[in-house]
């Protein structure tokens, strides 16, 4: 019997190195103080507070040339395959007590952005694809990745009830390669 797909079984983290040292102090003194958190590390804290991701589509336009007056025929486009990705996928983040992950992904971004900064890319971005028994069955790899966008952040003294919110990122990319893992 075949089941039905389930929308959580996915295992997405940050690499160590995408949040840099500078950042990881500036926030880990903040974690510490937070009663009952068992998290020490921004990167794990922030990794925590991952929702969901929509990883990229892909599709062209059909490419149209007249074969006899009055006729068209459509063909396929002839650029290559990772050309007709979307270039682009979204990381949807919970909002937490202080907003402070999403301060965290503002100084990243900010960080990134920097023209100083000789590292242009981050490193490359794995999405663990996995059946209902943990297996993993598929890696998705976003190569050369560019964080590009931080979602608004929307706050109202109208609301004052604690409730379940979220934020986005935006990472474009240079690659998008799938991996059938064969163990």
């Amino acid at each position: 019997m075949l089941l039905n797909s389930r929308n959580n079984l996915f295992v997405f983290n940050f690499p160590k190195q995408f949040m840099p040292k500078e950042i990881a102090d500036k926030y880990r003194k903040y974690l510490n103080r937070i009663p009952g958190n068992v998290i020490e590390e921004p990167l794990d804290f922030l990794n925590y507070t991952i929702q969901s991701i929509n990883l990229p589509g892909m599709g062209y336009e059909p490419v149209t040339q007249m074969q006899k007056p009055g006729r068209n025929m459509i063909y396929r486009d002839t650029k290559p395959v990772q050309e007709l990705f979307q270039k682009e996928f979204n990381i949807t983040f919970q909002l937490v007590d202080g907003y402070i992950n999403y301060w965290m992904l503002m100084d990243i971004l900010n960080y990134y952005y920097r023209f100083d900064l000789v590292k242009r890319h981050l490193d490359d971005l794995n999405v663990r694809v996995q059946d209902s028994e943990g297996n993993v069955l598929v890696t998705a790899r976003v190569m050369g990745p560019l964080f590009t966008k931080l979602g608004d952040l929307s706050m109202s003294f109208a609301d004052n009830v604690a409730e379940f919110k979220t934020f986005d990122i935006t990472i474009a990319y240079n690659e998008f390669q799938v991996v059938i893992e064969n163990d």
